[in-house]
């Protein structure tokens, strides 16, 4: 597979993935990691293996584009279930609602009540569904589908929210639309 990562023109095969980790331990399981690639019974952080096949340091990527490049290459990718959103059972309207992105185990502490942003979506021009949360200028995410564009944008809504809390800047009240019908 030929592609364009971070300027970098590369070419992988499946092939290239089974050797560059051959021999190698994969890194130490430290809650950072959500998504592994299993391979020669091991369980590699997706960074690790993209880093290992193309000698790029780690931050010249996103796990996204390692996972999108494992995943076209026919590799299957786990996510680590520990990491996953709680299911608390409950249910509401934002929940129901593909516009609007509500984490079960997310909660405002100042008042416990969840706090509810409103997700935008649009597919690009690639065929990915792109995620945005207007409230939060600049917090965008993507995904092939749009369950995991969805999945991706929760993720970058629990790291923005994590860095005002600790720039200790306010934060976003919970979002409020109305969807307007137009004839066109």
């Amino acid at each position: 597979m030929n592609f364009v990562l971070r300027g970098a023109a590369l070419s992988i095969t499946p092939a290239d993935i089974l050797r560059a980790t051959r021999g190698v331990s994969p890194t130490a399981i430290d809650g950072r990691n959500k998504y592994f690639l299993e391979v020669h019974g091991r369980r590699f952080p997706i960074k690790q293996v993209v880093r290992l096949v193309t000698g790029l340091p780690s931050i010249g990527f996103t796990a996204q584009d390692a996972h999108r490049i494992l995943t076209r290459l026919g590799f299957d990718i786990s996510e680590d279930q520990t990491l996953a959103p709680r299911d608390t059972g409950t249910s509401n309207r934002a929940n129901a609602d593909p516009t609007s992105v509500v984490d079960p185990g997310a909660t405002n502490q100042d008042n416990g009540e969840v706090r509810r942003l409103l997700v935008v979506f649009q597919t690009d021009e690639d065929g990915w569904e792109v995620a945005s949360c207007p409230a939060l200028p600049g917090c965008h995410s993507q995904g092939r589908t749009r369950k995991e564009a969805l999945d991706n944008i929760r993720e970058a809504i629990k790291g923005y929210v994590a860095s005002l809390r600790e720039h200790g800047a306010a934060l976003p009240p919970s979002s409020e639309y109305q969807v307007v019908e137009v004839r066109a």
